[in-house]
């Protein structure tokens, strides 16, 4: 049975949130990284060696927009490890930020949203480094990336 475009969006959500937490349990930081879902249901997976946080997104995002006008997909994300901002949440200050865009959104004015998912590094006593996930809270936008052709 095929996912429904909603469907399919919460999938890449969850990939990537899932994702960046085993990397704060590895690092207690990730380094942006982004993902493309094709009009095949491929998931595609880009991430840089660059240290520098702002250069690495910014790579990432040109890497993205050259990889949507190849054409062929439908589902972006991009995420990075940030401090959220105070109107969104006041008790924890870190927080995965998730890019996403649909091509199914493409009409809509508001087409695009930043998921930002607080969290908190724990650790139980002596034991390993694992990551609490909070509510999330979403903040739409027009879309960046998937976009109609001249806009």
């Amino acid at each position: 049975m095929k996912q429904s475009d909603d469907e399919r969006a919460m999938m890449m959500l969850e990939k990537a949130v899932y994702h960046a937490k085993d990397l704060l349990e590895e690092t207690k930081h990730f380094n942006p990284f982004s993902m493309v879902m094709t009009d095949t249901e491929e998931i595609e997976f880009y991430e840089n060696k660059e240290k520098d946080t702002l250069q690495s997104y910014a790579l990432l995002e040109e890497g993205l927009r050259v990889r949507i006008k190849k054409g062929n997909v439908n589902i972006s994300v991009l995420a990075v490890d940030t401090k959220i901002p105070d109107k969104f949440v006041k008790e924890i200050a870190m927080g995965i930020r998730i890019h996403i865009e649909e091509k199914s959104q493409i009409d809509k004015k508001i087409s695009a949203k930043y998921i930002y998912v607080p969290y908190e590094l724990c650790r139980v006593g002596e034991g390993e480094m694992f990551v609490k996930l909070h509510t999330p809270h979403a903040v739409g936008f027009p879309a960046e990336y998937i976009v109609k052709e001249g806009e």
